[in-house]
């Protein structure tokens, strides 16, 4: 019986590509320690091709990788300002994934180089925001580097909305978002709708803001 698993592996840029984003690695760690679950890892990036590749291949790829079990996943996704709710939803929604997470940590990693993002840009399907999905497992969501722009209240309301299990909500957020009133005020009203999860509210230096329980 496997016990302990470390797997880590890296892609070639553009060899694995879902729309506009690239698989970049997949780590596998199974070993607990200090309260940590097992935990499958996934980092991808925005990457421009004119041959984009399709979520079947992409999430294929990925599942070669899950060959003990884990209950974690942890995403890092450098999304140079494009919207990230459609391609979380894919993989949080797998056959291999949605009922064996019970926390999902959600990386975004915040770049000095930005693109404008169209309306009729590939990294948004038009459905993305009316999932139906239910991740009936997961109790436990940490997104780092959240900075409050119109899709990502879109994906923290759909989160809330698609996890009936939902136990703890944390939000670490990207700087200066806490001084701009209209989003704390956003993000107090999303938070209302959903008296039985505990929601937590970082600063960008790492001060907690807040406990907000409206129990």
């Amino acid at each position: 019986m496997v016990e302990k698993v470390s797997w880590h592996c890296c892609y070639r840029a553009g060899s694995v590509t879902f729309g506009l984003w690239e698989l970049e690695q997949v780590s596998l760690e199974t070993s607990e320690s200090q309260g940590q679950l097992p935990s499958l890892q996934i980092h991808a990036s925005i990457f421009r091709s004119n041959f984009p590749g399709e979520a079947i291949s992409f999430t294929q790829e990925i599942v070669k990788h899950m060959v003990v079990a884990f209950s974690a996943l942890e995403l890092h996704l450098e999304t140079i300002g494009h919207v990230f709710g459609a391609i979380v939803f894919l993989l949080l929604g797998m056959n291999r994934i949605r009922p064996a997470v019970r926390r999902l940590k959600l990386v975004l990693w915040r770049t000095s180089v930005r693109e404008r993002c169209l309306p009729n840009c590939p990294c948004q399907p038009m459905d993305w925001r009316s999932q139906t999905v239910s991740f009936t497992h997961l109790q436990e969501v940490e997104i780092t580097g959240f900075e409050g722009a119109g899709h990502e209240f879109d994906f923290l309301k759909l989160m809330l909305g698609c996890s009936p299990a939902l136990k703890k909500m944390t939000l670490k957020l990207s700087r200066d978002v806490w001084s701009r009133e209209h989003r704390r005020t956003i993000i107090n009203d999303i938070f209302k709708a959903y008296p039985s999860v505990q929601c937590y509210v970082y600063l960008c230096s790492g001060f907690m803001h807040g406990y907000q329980n409206y129990d």
